[in-house]
């Protein structure tokens, strides 16, 4: 392999598609809650847009890593994806909180 070549890491493309496509799954769900007229529809897109964008990611990945352009992660990646993933789940427990407490509210 030419060292001149670029590398990515293990995932990149996976989360870079899904993001892609939570963007426009989000914007297909307002415009199916729109065209329906019913606002509750407006999370569909979103399921829908995150399943493609997966499954466009994986394939390019395979295509990639066969190709021999994906590496592993290393110590400092591997460092910020496990902060990410906790910083995630801390801002989900504190939505679910903040979701409970207009709840009991009422």
């Amino acid at each position: 392999m030419n060292v001149t070549e670029k590398q990515y890491p293990e995932g990149h493309f996976a989360g870079l598609w899904i993001g892609i496509g939570s963007a426009i799954g989000s914007g297909l769900g307002i415009a199916i809650a729109i065209a329906i007229g019913n606002l509750a529809f407006m999370g569909v897109g979103l399921p829908i847009g995150i399943g493609v964008g997966a499954a466009i990611g994986v394939s390019q990945e395979a295509k990639y890593r066969q190709d021999g352009k994906i590496r592993p992660l290393n110590a400092t990646e591997l460092k910020q994806r496990k902060v990410a993933i906790w910083a995630g789940f801390g801002l989900l427990l504190v939505g679910f909180l903040v979701l409970v407490g207009i709840i009991l509210s009422r």
